[in-house]
Formats: C-alpha cells, structure tokens, sequence
C-alpha cells in the first residue's frame, strides 16, 4: 500500500503552531513550510495521485498537545449527492419579495 493512500498521511516540511499569545481574535494559528521537504513530500503524493486538482490538509493537535499536519482523504459518495429541488423559478420567494 502506498504512504500517499493511508488515512494517517503525514505532510513532511509542513509544521502548523498554535496562535501566540497576545494575538488578535481573528488570528487561528501559523503555518511554517520547510520549502525542501514539503516539495519532496509533494512531488510523492502528485505522482500517486495523478489528476488530482485539489490536496485537502488538516492541521490537528495531538492528544499530547503537539500539532501536526495530515492529508484529509475524505471524498464524498457520489450516490448519495443531493439532487437539485424541482422548484419552478421564482417559487420559493414572491416576486415582490426580492431584494433587487
């Protein structure tokens, strides 16, 4: 099994930290990227995924406390995609009713 198909898939060169203190509300936290082993990393996971347009990664906390960074390789179920409503245009407002 490849290293790039795992539930547990590590970013190698990816290092999330949490927000420092004194920082404003809006700030979440930081991410430093080793520019060298980030591109190794993802040169790997490019070649098992050949197509992808998108690598979705979570920044977690360990239960230790410390962060790190995993690929999410959660993707939806195609045969439970919601189907769009059979609304006639216009239906679900009045017109007199819009804003613009």
């Amino acid at each position: 099994m490849s290293q790039y198909a795992d539930d547990n898939l590590m970013v190698s060169g990816m290092y999330p930290k949490p927000k420092r203190d004194g920082a404003p509300d809006f700030v979440l936290g930081t991410v430093s990227i080793n520019v060298a082993q980030f591109r190794e990393w993802f040169k790997g996971y490019l070649a098992e995924n050949p197509g992808e347009e998108w690598v979705n990664i979570q920044n977690l906390e360990s239960k230790n406390g410390k962060f790190y960074s995993k690929v999410d390789t959660w993707k939806p179920d195609p045969n439970k995609a919601s189907a769009p409503a059979n609304h006639p245009v216009g239906a679900l407002a009045p017109a007199d009713d819009i804003p613009f």
